[in-house]
């Protein structure tokens, strides 16, 4: 469970996701009708009782209502008072003393039945939140020694299934330090919430019981957290079942975060005995986050991740895997267009080295070499949508034979297995023919080449007749195979191929037609 990136946001509600530099008065009233502009923004109302007391203005009973498409089902979230002083000098300064009370209750279609409804308090150490700008510029600036948070009256009793509501039990508690960061709201054409956010470490501890009695106690810290991240919302409202919309009118969102090494340790246990238990660990890692209405795009880099497992279920196992790096990149075109759109989805890891106890389930010998894993894919290429792929309704319309793209091109930048003292890797780039879809039954006929090399194979092969996982027979089936697509490469046991797809459905190896 990740509590990274949302901590800050939380600790100060739904103050903190609005926000200027301070270039005149603003009162208490511009604060909560910015509130109330992004609240109708998202199709929900926010409501509260005024009291004015001098110079301190206090929303009571402040409620945000949303209900979702379809009339399906509604969410209700109450704040703690929301009380805000006049500083003299432009600003004003939001009480954060004592512990802040935030409900939620989610019901369905039958809210009697269907319902669910918990609270979040969460206590505030030496905080402060200044507000300035003005009323269609505003700027709150927050810092805080720490904070506490825990989920407390969590009821199920509503739930149709009254199983699951008597045996449910779930505890959440968390704590952060040292947080301070800017949340700034900007209102014209486009609705901009702008923010950043420093945490310099966070924990919590969640306890899960299921209908079987299994407890589940999981304990995580993370290391130094911090985030960027801005939003754009369309003015006049916005319908979340149809995001599409949303996006050609100005919905964006871009965002990047930094954060420091974690460690997650779970341990389940049964009538009194432990099950298994978990410990992962992670150093260093990297986000980032953009969607607008040409792409939505993500990109993401671990390190040093490792993984110390014990499960005790018939009898022990032990499981061990270490990872240097992991990677990933990946954008996906989201509006329907007749030009060809651009795509990426690439991933990968370097250096997997699974422990003893994985090693020795398969091979107690040691006949394979022990090196760490590598994988690296990098896929580029061009597509067509015909239908807007974030407008939900009109997707959900489909008949299951319906494909909302087509596949113009595939361009292979980087393909990397490597294991176990064998590696395969290789290029390519194709075209595919949408018109066509008999020669390949049902798919685009490609049509261009790969380059491919493959090391190692012969010896991966004999290791495992050695080891008893592949018949003498069926190993010389696979080298006639690698022979008829293969011609020598460079170095001992190395091989490699071109293979190539011609317009008119032809397939060759190495100039060789199998097809």
């Amino acid at each position: 469970m990740k509590l990274k990136t949302s901590t800050a946001l939380l600790s100060i509600g739904f103050a903190t996701l609005t926000a200027a530099p301070a270039l005149a008065d603003i009162t208490a009233d511009d604060i909560w009708n910015s509130y109330q502009v992004i609240a109708e923004t998202v199709g929900g109302e926010l409501t509260a009782t005024t009291t004015r007391d001098g110079n301190t203005v206090t929303f009571a009973d402040a409620k945000l209502h949303l209900v979702f498409p379809g009339d399906e089902a509604s969410l209700d979230v109450l704040y703690p008072t929301l009380s805000y002083t006049d500083n003299g000098d432009g600003t004003l300064s939001m009480d954060l003393e004592g512990a802040q009370t935030y409900s939620f209750v989610l019901s369905g279609p039958e809210p009697e039945t269907d319902r669910f409804s918990a609270d979040m308090i969460i206590t505030y150490s030496d905080a402060e939140l200044v507000a300035s700008g003005d009323p269609d510029d505003i700027t709150f600036s927050y810092a805080m020694d720490g904070f506490d948070f825990e989920f407390q009256n969590i009821d199920l009793s509503g739930l149709k299934d009254a199983e699951i509501s008597e045996n449910a039990v779930f505890t959440l508690t968390g704590t952060g330090s040292a947080v301070n960061g800017t949340s700034r709201l900007s209102l014209g054409d486009l609705i901009t919430l702008a923010g950043q956010s420093e945490i310099s470490g966070m924990g919590y501890s969640m306890t899960v019981e299921n209908m079987q009695g299994a407890v589940t106690t999981t304990t995580a810290s993370y290391g130094e957290m911090v985030s960027q991240s801005t939003i754009t919302l369309p003015t006049g409202g916005m319908s979340f079942m149809n995001l599409a919309a949303a996006l050609h009118q100005g919905l964006s969102l871009e965002g990047t975060g930094t954060y420091g090494s974690s460690k997650t340790q779970t341990s389940v246990m049964m009538n009194g005995e432990q099950v298994s238990s978990q410990t992962m660990t992670a150093g260093s890692s990297t986000s980032a986050l953009s969607a607008n209405a040409e792409a939505v795009q993500l990109t993401a880099k671990g390190s040093n991740i490792g993984i110390d497992a014990l499960i005790n279920i018939g009898m022990a196992l032990s499981i061990e895997a270490k990872i240097d790096q992991v990677t990933g990149d990946f954008r996906m075109p989201v509006s329907a267009s007749d030009e060809q759109q651009n795509f990426t989805m690439a991933f990968g890891f370097t250096g997997l080295d699974l422990g003893d106890g994985i090693w020795s389930m398969f091979d107690p010998a040691e006949v394979l070499p022990r090196d760490p894993a590598n994988v690296s894919v990098n896929l580029t290429g061009q597509t067509t949508l015909t239908q807007d792929l974030l407008n939900f309704v009109e997707m959900m319309a489909l008949d299951n034979d319906d494909i909302p793209l087509e596949l113009n091109a595939l361009t292979i930048k980087d393909f990397l297995i490597s294991a176990a003292g064998a590696s395969l890797s290789g290029t390519g780039d194709f075209a595919f023919n949408n018109d066509d879809l008999t020669s390949f039954d049902g798919m685009p006929a490609p049509s261009g080449s790969a380059n491919l090399q493959l090391n190692g194979a012969n010896g991966l092969i004999d290791r495992l007749i050695e080891m008893g996982l592949v018949q003498e027979s069926d190993a010389m089936g696979v080298r006639m195979m690698m022979g008829m697509m293969a011609v020598p490469g460079e170095g001992d046991d190395s091989l490699k191929s071109e293979i190539e797809i011609t317009e008119d459905g032809q397939i060759t190896a190495n100039g060789q037609r199998i097809k």
